[in-house]
């Protein structure tokens, strides 16, 4: 796998439930979105981050080629995410040493620590972040070699050439964080069928939780409570969210126990990071991302419960608005991913 990303290779972000894609150009320092698409993936295509069968993928990214809007996609060089389900990124503090060799061999001892795969088993990349004659900390990244291989084998299949694979938080971080923000937040990425929570702290990833709470398990609840069809259901949550003056607060009663949940869940998340930080910021501020941030109202509500200030994330920070070409403003919460890693293009 090359290291090397061409200035044409386009972002592309495969999911359990869809693949997405976007290819942004830059003309002096304005970065435009050229061409998007997104589709659903047939059932059993994907699973919990596996390819689960392979010619509907190669099928399906071959699809996501062909119903591009805007810009015909002639590149056959991508930037491909890999499932956070399915990889590992974290901060790991080891003892104290300056050459490679060394380093790399106290982060293979470290790791055992973290990662249930021997060293033989993932692709590993690491970066220093800080060293002192005591403890070198090192942001690591790892993912098992047997599902990046796949991932590779799938999409050469369909006739593209992935340059890069990377982490899904790390592009999340890429779009949605100004680079001169060095506070620490919390990313929560509501995914169709997870959700995911980036802990960062000075612009960098500190370690990713996943939930079992999901956009989906959030539909089935209303159509179940309010004995609807998952269609009907998916309009009412779009329609009302968490609106108490909407839908008569109907969604707020129904909701109430899986939002609370997921307050609690943030809360042992920062009460963790800061039983192993003690000396790390406060958690500033939530960011909302995906697909799920679209539900009116959440942001409000965690807020309230968290004490803590939420926002719904903006994906378009690094990018010019153009009038007459833009991903829809009800869908840009789910390119979120696919942006993060095009811009790694134009990123030092």
């Amino acid at each position: 796998m090359s290291s090397i990303v061409n200035s044409d290779s386009f972002g592309l972000d495969l999911s359990d439930t869809a693949l997405r894609l976007v290819q942004l150009v830059k003309k002096g320092k304005k970065i435009s979105i050229v061409s998007y698409s997104e589709i659903d993936l047939p059932d059993n295509t994907m699973s919990n981050g596996e390819i689960a069968n392979e010619d509907k993928l190669v099928e399906s990214i071959s699809k996501l080629i062909k119903n591009v809007k805007g810009k015909k996609i002639t590149s056959k060089d991508c930037i491909a995410v890999l499932p956070e389900t399915k990889t590992f990124i974290q901060v790991i503090t080891i003892p104290s040493a300056k050459d490679s060799e060394k380093i790399l061999e106290n982060i293979k001892e470290e790791i055992k620590n973290h990662i249930p795969l021997s060293y033989e088993e993932i692709y590993l990349d690491w970066q220093v972040l800080e060293h002192n004659n005591n403890e070198t900390k090192v942001l690591i990244g790892a993912a098992p070699r047997d599902t990046v291989d796949s991932y590779y084998k799938a999409i050469e299949k369909a006739g593209l050439t992935p340059n890069v694979f990377e982490i899904e938080a790390a592009a999340i971080i890429r779009c949605l964080l100004d680079k001169k923000d060095d506070k620490a937040k919390i990313i929560i990425d509501f995914g169709a069928n997870r959700t995911s929570l980036i802990v960062i702290d000075k612009g960098i990833p500190q370690f990713t939780v996943s939930l079992p709470l999901s956009g989906k398990n959030i539909t089935c609840t209303i159509a179940k409570t309010l004995k609807i069809d998952t269609t009907n259901a998916e309009k009412a949550k779009i329609i009302c969210g968490l609106d108490p003056k909407k839908c008569d607060g109907a969604l707020v009663k129904i909701l109430f126990s899986t939002i609370s949940s997921l307050a609690k869940q943030v809360q042992k998340t920062i009460f963790f990071y800061k039983s192993i930080n003690p000396a790390s910021a406060d958690i500033s501020e939530v960011i909302l991302c995906g697909g799920g941030a679209n539900f009116v109202g959440l942001d409000k509500s965690l807020s309230e419960k968290l004490k803590i200030p939420v926002r719904v994330g903006n994906p378009m920070i690094y990018l010019n608005i153009k009038p007459k070409f833009n991903i829809p403003q009800n869908k840009i919460l789910s390119f979120v991913t696919a942006i993060g890693l095009n811009l790694r293009i134009f990123s030092k």
